[in-house]
């Protein structure tokens, strides 16, 4: 074999490895997601438990970066508080070193061919024969996954062992140990998987290319480089994603720097201990440095988060806006600051709907002062998601601040005002959720290449436009009570016949005839979330503006 094919072998077996790799993330992400979530939220209470979760968790879905990304959804959403999960972030780099001791055990060690190829044909199998059943075709996903993976790692290391033979290795020897961790880190930053960088280097020290200490210091290089996908994730994000991202980064820099600085020292020991594979040296080494970190770190979780809270100060907007400066034993102000508070969280609602919708605020018949407050209810490079989290952030807030107004003395009829208020705020969220639900919906049909699909998006968002401006006109300017439930009642009748009219396009006017099922389905659901979404801010609306008495029956 010649050397180019030797190198386009190798390249062809790193695809392989990196696909099956995806994979087998994406078939125990549809498999376990939701346990897993449940897991975490139940198990960090404390910075060891949050360690040992993180471990535990990244040994199981072999990837640090998916688990380091769910723990920014769930501190996005405030499910977790920052220090858990920087234990968990701490646990999942001992986690990922598991990878290691896996591979090296059965790819280095076993005739991978005779695991890779049943592997692969019972996976494809399984996923033809299985694919209706979304449990049983993400089983399939991970036994093909797994079988690619391994082919992959096999063709890796019989084209290094050829390249091996090709090349003159004292080329590449010499050089510093930092040459071969910057390599660590570039490589690992733009293939986004120090897993994968890690089989590379095991398949080099396998055929000989590289010695145990430059391969350690690939290695470190590697944990390094790992950073960068938390690191992205953080870009454009709420501030305490930013916080987990640096906290990775911090992290990894004190652990790589320290296990550098200790190289030969670690590597000697190891020898010591009686380890003289290579390839188990190097994994021994991979893990031994992480737990090292932890061991160093984790007495300072909870000191280290308060630090990284002081981070990104500027870019933490407060989510409250009025109950955060009025004392909760102030009633008669308390209950009018909530008020205010929750018409902050609606038009929150209504630009996020907007957003969702890809429809300018300019676009709207309302006066530039509503606009103004419309344009600076999100941050315009903030993501969908994480304005999804802060409106839900911002209920939690309101719900925590009249329970402690409602401590206090507080007479019936303000603690039905607060109660009325609550509500409001309630089906503000439940809209906000129906046009989260359909946000992928309305991409797709945003990007059609049916005409009637396009047109049915074009006039229900042409409805839904009219209806949001005249909710915003209804929530921001005073009106008398009773007028103001006509025309709420309006609205909420415009929408339910909006609602049927393209019902009615789909079912009688043969629209579907254009569409399969599945895209009439989603038609259909689009509808009506949308007139859920319209009828919730009227019914918030009516909570938060309509006197007790017109409120009867509403």
């Amino acid at each position: 074999m010649s050397l180019p094919m030797g190198l386009l072998s190798f390249f062809a077996g790193l695809g392989l490895f990196l696909y099956g790799m995806a994979q087998l993330e994406a078939a125990l992400g549809a498999l376990s997601s939701a346990s897993f979530r449940r897991f975490l939220r139940r198990s960090t209470g404390h910075p060891l438990t949050s360690l040992l979760g993180g471990t535990l968790t990244t040994m199981l879905v072999q990837s640090s970066s998916m688990v380091g990304l769910m723990m920014m959804a769930l501190v996005g959403a405030g499910v977790l508080p920052l220090a858990n999960a920087v234990g968990v972030v701490l646990g999942a780099n001992l986690g990922t070193t598991f990878t290691g001791w896996i591979v090296t055990t059965l790819g280095f060690k076993l005739d991978l061919a005779a695991l890779a190829f049943p592997s692969m044909g019972a996976g494809a199998l399984w996923c033809v024969l299985l694919s209706r059943s979304e449990p049983w075709l993400a089983w399939g996903r991970l036994v093909l996954g797994l079988g690619m993976l391994l082919f992959g790692l096999g063709a890796m290391k019989s084209s290094m062992e050829q390249v091996a033979g090709l090349l003159d290795v004292a080329v590449l020897q010499g050089y510093p140990a930092i040459v071969y961790l910057l390599v660590g880190v570039l490589f690992t930053a733009m293939i986004q998987s120090s897993s994968a960088t890690m089989m590379i280097t095991l398949s080099a020290l396998h055929a000989g290319i590289v010695d145990l200490p430059s391969a350690a210091a690939l290695v470190i290089g590697a944990d390094l480089g790992t950073t960068s996908t938390l690191a992205l994730g953080g870009i454009g994000a709420t501030a305490i994603k930013k916080q987990l991202a640096l906290a990775h980064v911090l992290i990894n820099v004190v652990t790589a720097g320290l296990a550098f600085a200790l190289l030969p020292l670690l590597l000697g020991l190891i020898s010591d201990w009686g380890l003289e594979d290579p390839l188990y040296s190097l994994v021994a080494f991979h893990s031994g440095f992480n737990a090292i970190g932890i061991l160093l770190l984790l007495p300072f979780v909870k000191p280290f988060s308060r630090f990284l809270e002081t981070c990104f100060a500027g870019d933490q907007e407060e989510v409250r806006t009025y109950i955060q400066s009025v004392p909760a034993n102030m009633v008669s102000e308390a209950v009018l600051a909530v008020a205010k508070e929750v018409e902050c969280l609606l038009l929150k609602v209504m630009a996020l709907s907007l957003r969702d919708l890809k429809v300018e605020t300019g676009s709207l018949r309302i006066g530039g002062e509503l606009q103004r407050r419309l344009d600076l209810a999100f941050a315009s490079g903030v993501k969908f998601e994480d304005c999804y989290d802060e409106i839900k952030t911002l209920e939690g807030e309101i719900l925590e601040f009249c329970g402690e107004v409602q401590a206090g003395s507080v007479a019936p009829d303000q603690v039905k005002q607060l109660h009325r208020y609550l509500s409001a705020a309630r089906h503000g969220v439940y809209a906000a959720k129906a046009m989260k639900d359909i946000r992928e919906n309305l991409v797709a049909l945003r990007h059609g290449e049916q005409p009637a699909l396009t047109a049915f998006y074009q006039a229900r968002v042409a409805l839904q436009k009219q209806q949001i401006g005249a909710l915003l006109n209804l929530l921001v300017t005073p009106h008398q009570s009773g007028h103001l439930r006509q025309e709420l009642t309006r609205v909420r009748e415009a929408s339910r016949h909006d609602h049927e009219e393209s019902e009615h396009a789909l079912f009688v006017q043969g629209l579907h005839q254009d569409a399969d099922e599945r895209e009439t389905s989603t038609l259909l659901n689009v509808n009506r979330e949308l007139r859920a979404a319209a009828q919730n801010m009227c019914t918030a609306i009516g909570f938060l503006r309509l006197q007790e008495g017109d409120l009867d029956d509403y």
